[in-house]
């Protein structure tokens, strides 16, 4: 059976109140740094650069963030590990945010797009021919062994019991 009670004040035991104008659909920033997996530092470092929008400000000047910034964060350490620098990421965002651009910097974005996709595209076709080498000597070594050690590479690829 579930505990229904509600969460107490850690000096009595009457229960919490939500503070005054408390929205539970706001993060603070260690929440979202929390969530999105970076620290504290980098949502601020993000903030500064542009990546990130500025968040709402509680009144008394803490940070309040949306659950869109999760997306946004998750969505700059994608663009990151696809090999994006972080002012392209900057750029790129301010255009996803639907935030005025000059017709070069959508030219500069839309170049950048078709270059890192050259490059995905190319890492996809290596990560495949890797795959299949993999399969092809996972199942030379059940052929010879029954199992043996590629027997856990077998596992990794998704390959079926035969």
């Amino acid at each position: 059976m579930a505990d229904t009670a509600e969460p107490t004040s850690p000096t009595t035991d009457r229960p919490r109140r939500p503070r005054r104008g408390a929205n539970p659909e706001l993060l603070s920033i260690g929440q979202l740094a929390a969530l999105t997996g970076v620290s504290s530092r980098t949502i601020r470092y993000y903030e500064e650069l542009g990546i990130l929008p500025q968040p709402r400000r509680s009144p008394g000047g803490t940070r309040k963030y949306t659950q869109d910034y999760r997306f946004y964060v998750e969505g700059a350490l994608a663009l990151k590990e696809l090999g994006f620098r972080l002012e392209e990421i900057e750029l790129i965002g301010r255009i996803a945010l639907g935030e005025p651009v000059s017709a070069d910097q959508r030219a500069t974005v839309a170049e950048l797009v078709r270059e890192n996709m050259q490059t995905l595209e190319h890492k996809i076709k290596v990560l495949n021919r890797l795959r299949d080498v993999l399969l092809e000597e996972t199942k030379g070594a059940e052929a010879v062994s029954g199992g043996g050690p590629l027997a856990r590479y077998a596992d990794i690829l998704g390959v079926p019991d035969s």
